[in-house]
């Protein structure tokens, strides 16, 4: 599993993907940290039911569990985000290999918490009876001493911001290629594998992405995804989140999040058919082509993709804790890529993704609701 570091999303809204791609992610006082022993798409089947509210009791067990495993204290440790999961077994998918695990299926919820400078996921049974600390290579992922002080010396000087206004707020590891992983269109990349990091510097109103080798000799910024303002710091989508779209699928929009529980798919493929599907506690659309593009039309907005250097936001996540309150939730897919943000915080996305949420919007408008 990978695990991020940074402020997000309570409800499990933006992943509703499960229904649709069937990979879910999931985590949770007997409570184990033993690492590796399963792998998440494994442990966990496709959840097809409404969202439902995490109960009071649950939350507060996952709270002590987190506290009292980290020695930190009770009103530090927050919920951040949490989603409905049915386990493969009584071990809740992170059985050992000295464990014997009750074979059935067992309802539940995986949580991730945060102190404010690390997060943690856990899996638990329905009631939090059993609760365990999920296995995520990202887990505590800090960039060594001096490649932090040089990346903060770096952003400083490009931003104009004193470093001592900085912190790095999520890290994880990468492989980069030839270009750091910054794509430009028409731009030939060598192919080779640069290992390093991904790493989110914020001053608490900006925030930017910077593109690292291990060392913190070469050290690029992607210009892409930076510039997030307003406080909204982005975050990365963990790896067992992401599935890849079907063959012919030239993009795609996922809005999830709202008051109902109600789940909007609008799918561009190939042959330029808008395709809705609509889910809900009491909806279940079939699949309807709402409208038709040119093949012009469509290769336009393959190319305006390109333009907007779509790549560079694979695997970040633009959250705030508006989704809380019920706000409606975005993912995007397309060109492999992967990148969700809050609808409340449209203004406060780097300009290239508002333009791209922009650009969708016009080429759908006509799609029936």
């Amino acid at each position: 599993m990978k695990l991020t570091t940074q402020k997000q999303f309570r409800l499990s809204r933006h992943f509703m993907t499960f229904a649709l791609s069937g990979l879910m992610f999931s985590t949770g006082i007997g409570f184990s940290q033993q690492a590796g022993f399963a792998h998440t798409s494994a442990s966990a089947i496709a959840l097809t039911t409404p969202r439902s509210a995490l109960p009071s009791s649950v939350e507060l067990k996952v709270r002590q569990a987190a506290a009292q495993q980290f020695n930190i204290p009770l009103r530090e440790i927050q919920v951040v985000h949490f989603s409905q999961q049915t386990w493969t077994d009584g071990c809740l998918g992170l059985g050992g290999a000295a464990d014997s695990c009750l074979q059935a299926l067992v309802e539940g919820w995986q949580i991730e918490v945060s102190s404010g400078q690390q997060n943690w996921l856990y899996r638990t049974d329905k009631n939090a009876d059993t609760i365990r600390l999920a296995p995520n290579s990202e887990t505590g992922v800090t960039l060594p001493a001096s490649v932090n002080q040089r990346l903060l010396r770096t952003v400083s000087r490009q931003v104009r911001v004193p470093m001592r206004r900085l912190k790095v707020a999520e890290v994880r590891s990468a492989t980069w290629d030839g270009c750091m992983g910054v794509f430009k269109p028409g731009q030939a990349c060598t192919k080779i594998a640069i290992p390093g990091w991904q790493a989110i510097v914020t001053n608490g109103d900006r925030s930017w992405v910077y593109h690292l080798d291990q060392s913190g000799n070469r050290i690029a910024q992607n210009p892409t995804a930076s510039g997030s303002q307003g406080g909204l710091v982005p975050s990365f989508i963990p790896e067992e989140n992401l599935s890849p779209s079907e063959k012919d699928v030239v993009f795609q929009s996922i809005v999830s999040g709202d008051l109902a529980g109600k789940v909007t798919q609008l799918t561009l493929t190939q042959d330029g058919a808008i395709t809705q599907w609509i889910m809900g506690p009491n909806i279940r659309s079939r699949p309807i082509v709402v409208k038709r593009l040119s093949q012009q039309q469509v290769e336009q907005f393959q190319q305006m993709m390109q333009t907007q250097r779509f790549p560079n936001f694979h695997r970040l996540r633009y959250l705030s804790s508006a989704a809380m309150a019920d706000y409606p939730t975005t993912t995007l897919k397309g060109m492999g890529i992967t990148v969700q943000y809050i609808d409340l915080e449209i203004k406060n996305l780097p300009r290239a993704l508002q333009d791209m949420v922009q650009a969708w919007a016009q080429l759908s408008a006509s799609a029936q609701r």
